[in-house]
């Protein structure tokens, strides 16, 4: 399940960044891989809040982090694995993940026992991204709600 999570976040941020309109992609994940439109909502507000609580991190901070570019080194590389790398590059690139998000999944892969250092894994922590509590919005302050959230 968090690997298809992951491949639907994936597809949105792809999409966002070539512009598609909400109900192109809608289409599109819904036609390719029959997921809920719950799911795609959710994922999506997922990705809204990510980016607000980016905006307003740098507003705080008065700095960009998208200016930096962020390389592995060779240490880095053979330790996480080639294949790893190259996934985590991947959603790098597309800008599912930024330099400090990079480092927080490097630094939690490297705690992880060699032989559990899966693809599996690697999309754990890149859901944790997103579902990560910050230090800036007090808990239960959240600008959106998810679907698991109810309304009395």
């Amino acid at each position: 399940m968090t690997g298809e999570l992951v491949e639907i976040l994936e597809k949105i941020v792809q999409a966002i960044n070539n512009d598609y309109s909400f109900e192109e992609v809608e289409l599109y994940i819904n036609f390719e891989d029959k997921v809920n439109k719950t799911v795609i909502a959710a994922a999506y507000s997922w990705i809204y809040e990510k980016l607000l609580r980016e905006y307003y991190q740098r507003k705080e901070l008065k700095s960009d982090n998208g200016k930096s570019f962020r390389i592995l080194s060779e240490e880095e590389i053979s330790a996480i694995g080639l294949q790893n790398y190259n996934y985590i590059l991947h959603f790098y690139n597309i800008g599912l993940i930024n330099n400090n998000e990079l480092d927080m999944i490097m630094e939690q892969i490297k705690l992880f026992p060699e032989e559990s250092r899966s693809i599996e894994n690697l999309n754990i922590l890149i859901l944790s991204v997103f579902l990560d509590l910050d230090d800036i919005s007090t808990p239960g302050s959240r600008y959106l709600l998810y679907s698991s959230d109810t309304i009395n």
